[in-house]
């Protein structure tokens, strides 16, 4: 009697439960908190890598623009030279337009007169090899003229990439700072919002008290209705059992012996066990028609085993999978009867919770059983 009172007194869930409700309500406001500290945290660290980013895009674009203005004034002095060339090369051609005048003279006079005839071919040869060296100075300015051309189309195609390497720059400069305006107008946000919730906290905290005192007597009805959900299913199940030694009650547990509904070794349920279940699954069902539906009840099946190691060449590995087989087979055929999956539990404890630790055979027939409780439902809410 001393047992039943104790376990009736664990049974008030009021406390825990106001206890589990200002707790939950204390981590809404925790997680947050953290959600803004951590969003300060991460936008800080963007907005710095931001800053050093555009510092370097700067140090990069001064180095392209000293680079773009050594390459102009390398341009103007190409250019420069280009024109002395062009004026020598006109010159050159002054020259060579002089000579080919003064070779003609020379040839009209050799032509006309005939003294001339006498002039020695060392100094034909002469005018011929300056003429030549003419030419070949004049075809030498043209091909570095050439040269000069490519090098200056090659310096023209360096200044237009590296001047499209500037504009990309800047392009990526302005999404940067977009960017980081943008996240500057995110921080303001979530700035507003935490205020918000801030003052919604003040007024919601005028209501916590009193949906505290509302919640503590629905707790107190509702687990009122369970004590009386249990009593009246003890006392029906007590009238079925009346007088049947292999069914006890065991302070608020109905205790199976295993034997009567499992045959030896056997994870399967038996007819006799099923014909069992089928009355305690009507008497259940019956009940239940009388409770409110809102009332969260589960009955709890649990397997128990004595001692005895499995013999080889079972279907279950251990004692602690057949107990937790033979539960699952009451669980199954229940719900064949019609109760609900939501209102049933299962568990194995192999033979780790005897009720007899004496090494006999009558002990570790009362080990082997399968026990049933109603309990109340643990699903978060």
């Amino acid at each position: 009697m001393i047992l039943n009172k104790t376990r009736r007194r664990n049974l008030d869930y009021t406390w825990p439960g106001f206890v589990d409700a200002l707790s939950s309500l204390l981590m809404v406001i925790i997680f947050v908190l953290m959600i803004f500290v951590l969003s300060q945290f991460f936008l800080s660290q963007k907005m710095s890598g931001q800053d050093e980013a555009l510092v370097e895009l700067k140090n990069n674009l001064t180095e392209l623009s000293e680079l773009l203005s050594i390459e102009r004034e390398s341009t103007t002095e190409l250019t420069s030279q280009l024109s002395i060339l062009e004026s020598k090369i006109i010159n050159l051609k002054t020259d060579l337009d002089e000579k080919k005048i003064i070779a003609s003279q020379y040839i009209k006079e050799i032509a006309g007169k005939d003294n001339i005839i006498s002039m020695t071919q060392i100094e034909i040869g002469k005018l011929k090899d300056i003429i030549n060296q003419k030419n070949q100075d004049s075809l030498d300015d043209k091909n570095t003229l050439v040269q000069l051309t490519k090098d200056n189309k090659v310096k023209d195609s360096q200044i237009i990439d590296k001047q499209n390497k500037i504009r990309a720059s800047q392009e990526e400069i302005k999404i940067l700072i977009s960017a980081s305006l943008k996240l500057r107008n995110k921080l303001s946000q979530l700035q507003t919002l935490l205020s918000a919730y801030k003052a919604k906290d003040k007024k919601e905290k005028v209501k916590v008290i009193s949906l505290g005192k509302d919640v503590n007597s629905a707790l107190a009805r509702r687990v009122e209705e369970l004590q009386k959900f249990k009593s009246d299913f003890f006392g029906r199940v007590k009238a079925l059992i009346k007088g049947r030694k292999e069914i006890r009650i065991v302070g608020d547990r109905f205790v199976f012996q295993s034997e009567v509904l499992f045959a030896l070794g056997s994870d399967e349920l038996g007819e006799k066990g099923k014909l069992e279940m089928i009355k305690l699954a009507s008497t259940l069902m019956e009940i239940e028609k009388s409770l409110p539906t809102d009332i969260d009840w589960i009955l709890q099946i649990d397997g128990h085993t004595d001692n005895l190691p499995v013999k080889p060449g079972q279907s279950y590995k251990d004692n602690w999978e057949l107990s937790t087989k033979r539960a699952l087979s009451v669980l199954r055929f229940l719900i064949k009867q019609g109760i609900k999956p939501n209102r049933l539990s299962a568990s194995g404890y192999g033979s780790f919770q005897p009720i007899d630790n004496r090494n006999l055979v009558t002990a570790r027939t009362k080990n082997r059983r399968i026990e049933m409780k109603i309990t109340q439902s643990t699903k978060l809410k």
